[in-house]
């Protein structure tokens, strides 16, 4: 039993010829165009306000973030519970 009767190389001419049409019927646009999310708009602001707060840094600030990082990374860092309480009720 055949399925299909239309032999393959006519198929291809048939599918050639759609394509061939398909292609010179779509008009071409030279540019494209990306729309933002609020949510993107905002949390690019963000990032780009936190590059900057980075880049800005004092020189003391920059001391006082290596040392609490090496503190951090030899284990020796420590916080009393009670700051990190009072800090978290924003006292």
């Amino acid at each position: 039993m055949r399925i299909d009767s239309i032999p393959p190389k006519e198929l291809l001419n048939r599918y050639v010829h759609v394509r061939e049409r398909v292609v010179a019927e779509t008009p071409v646009s030279g540019t494209d165009e990306a729309q933002l999310t609020s949510e993107a708009k905002t949390f690019s602001a963000a990032l780009k306000a936190a590059k900057e707060a980075v880049e800005t840094r004092s020189p003391e600030e920059m001391r006082h973030i290596q040392e609490v990082g090496r503190q951090i990374n030899e284990g020796t860092y420590s916080v009393p519970g009670r700051d990190v309480a009072a800090k978290i009720l924003g006292k």
